[in-house]
């Protein structure tokens, strides 16, 4: 259960995706900005979401508290896999601008019940994004079952690919998660920069280097699969 400043509203169905900062313990011995630079973050990610505004017949609900952000977005039926390519778009930006900001981020979205009453955040989809997305060893987003399951992808630029998401469980399952690299022009070069940033975040020791490894195989992936087309 994760707490933030909202106004009561009833229970709803929809889409909710959360997702927090690898390494957010001990960020202050790393970068004396943190907090400021986390704050700039959620705010391109509200700022995105209102450019969204009309695509569904609901807003897109922006919420944060310490390290984590909480996207909810109700939607009817219909609406479902429109409502999750709004949430993939939102990570397309927001995991490579965390990365850039060293404060990469892991999550998942989920669909189901939710709801948010003053600062609580209550729910099947809730519970299922929450313990999804503490599981990701990546930096990453995946859908979560309940997701997968209702999720149509229809769109041939859809913002969501079919990879097999490393989590720390042992699941053999290949959902769909954010393909972030998408409108990368040099992939070599994108590559470098993102090790460099690792190095800074160092030491990698080994509870924090199966993430970066985990990362960089995607990428790779990803951007081979990309120059075969």
């Amino acid at each position: 259960m994760l707490s933030a400043t909202n106004i009561e509203k009833p229970p709803q169905s929809g889409v909710v995706t959360f997702l927090d900062v690898l390494g957010w313990k001990g960020v202050y011995d790393r970068q004396a900005n943190a907090v400021d630079t986390l704050r700039r973050l959620v705010d391109g990610v509200r700022r995105h979401a209102k450019q969204m505004r009309g695509r569904i017949n609901s807003d897109i609900d922006i919420q944060s508290i310490s390290d984590t952000i909480a996207i909810f977005t109700a939607c009817s039926k219909n609406e479902i896999s429109a409502a999750i390519e709004i949430h993939g778009e939102l990570c397309q930006r927001l995991i490579p601008a965390s990365i850039r900001a060293a404060l990469p981020m892991r999550g998942a979205t989920a669909y189901g019940n939710f709801e948010i009453s003053q600062n609580i955040f209550v729910g099947k989809a809730v519970d299922e994004a929450a313990s999804w997305h503490e599981q990701g060893n990546w930096i990453g987003v995946n859908l979560t079952p309940s997701a997968e399951f209702v999720f149509s992808r229809n769109n041939i630029k859809s913002a969501w690919i079919s990879y097999a998401a490393p989590i720390k469980v042992s699941v053999k399952w290949e959902p769909h998660c954010v393909n972030w690299i998408t409108n990368w022009a040099d992939s070599d070069s994108e590559t470098e920069i993102i090790k460099e940033i690792f190095l800074g975040m160092g030491p990698i020791v080994p509870e924090i280097a199966p993430k970066f490894i985990n990362t960089l195989a995607f990428i790779e992936k990803i951007s081979r699969s990309d120059k075969k087309v």
